[in-house]
């Protein structure tokens, strides 16, 4: 890892100057329609209201309005059903970020926590822009805060601050490398009970030691929602070389022995596996991915990203 802390670790001032990105470049992270793309400004949603242009009837979910319950295909399915109008409006945006010591970790120029916080600062910048509702839920291996779905720069402010302090806790602590199953499905029943229907749900992590039940929360969290996972990854954790490496998770070490080729191509199978299938199965629900690595600047990653995506949808 670089010795250079501007590329560990964001201040304030880092994350307060990627504002820029949002002013200069215009990109659209949304299409009209919603789902499969990243970042929500004002489209077409799925609206509880009356003297609005019917749409659909879909189950009914608590919150929902009962003046607007489908009596006839309530009466037809024995389920209640609610009807769904369309109105343009705003989506309110709730930014996920992972800032747990697995996070802490970059071979080449940047940390992941470090684009982790780039990218949802970004984000949250996107969506003030379109004047809209952003909050967020930062969290780690010790604790969770989160910010309610503001549309003011305060908000943002403190959101900024409290991930500037998580990457300053990974920096000045002995972070051992800990499973964060459980603390990863708190914060996402967290999620669940905030996001109940028509937000967009941005969660941005590394997703190690991701759980059957993470994966049924995530998909529990789409059925109502936009959902855009943002998976952060470093180059040395499909691939460990050649070198001889002295590898810990901050308890155990072991010794990556130089030049073997079976050990290397066995850790490289299994790693790709993970991420195809992981992928593969969230992918059947409609989720996107925003692949994002610890090698190129956010910006161009970003570029590329809507550039690729520009290309496919012509």
């Amino acid at each position: 890892m670089k010795s250079n802390t501007n590329n560990i670790i964001p201040t304030l001032n880092d994350l307060l100057q990627l504002e820029y990105l949002v002013a200069s470049t215009g990109f659209s992270l949304l299409p009209k329609q919603p789902v499969h793309s990243v970042l929500a400004g004002k489209h077409a949603s799925k609206l509880r209201g009356r003297g609005l242009d019917f749409e659909e009837a879909r189950k009914y979910v608590a919150g929902d309005d009962i003046r607007n319950i489908d009596w006839r295909v309530t009466a037809r399915t024995r389920t209640t059903y609610t009807k769904v109008f369309t109105e343009e409006k705003e989506k309110p945006v709730l930014i996920i970020t992972d800032l747990t010591p697995s996070m802490f970790f970059g071979s080449k120029v940047y940390t992941k926590s470090y684009i982790a916080s780039q990218l949802a600062a970004i984000s949250a910048f996107k969506v003030l822009k379109n004047s809209d509702r952003v909050g967020g839920i930062t969290f780690n291996h010790k604790q969770t805060v989160t910010h309610a779905p503001k549309r003011n720069r305060k908000n943002i402010l403190q959101y900024f601050n409290t991930m500037v302090s998580f990457n300053k806790e990974l920096l000045n602590e002995n972070n051992n490398i800990e499973d964060k199953t459980e603390v990863f499905e708190k914060v996402l029943n967290k999620t669940i009970s905030i996001a109940t229907h028509d937000f967009l749900v941005i969660i941005i992590s590394d997703f190690i030691n991701t759980s059957a039940k993470t994966k049924k929360q995530i998909i529990h969290i789409s059925q109502h929602n936009d959902v855009i996972l943002c998976p952060i990854s470093d180059p040395m954790e499909s691939d460990l070389g050649s070198d001889k490496l002295v590898l810990s998770d901050g308890n155990l070490q072991f010794l990556w022995k130089e030049n073997n080729q079976k050990q290397t191509a066995n850790f490289k199978r299994q790693q790709n596996e993970y991420n195809q299938n992981f992928q593969k199965e969230i992918s059947r629900y409609g989720i996107p991915f925003m692949q994002l690595n610890t090698v190129e600047p956010i910006n161009l990653q970003l570029k590329n990203l809507f550039k690729n995506k520009l290309q496919k949808n012509r």
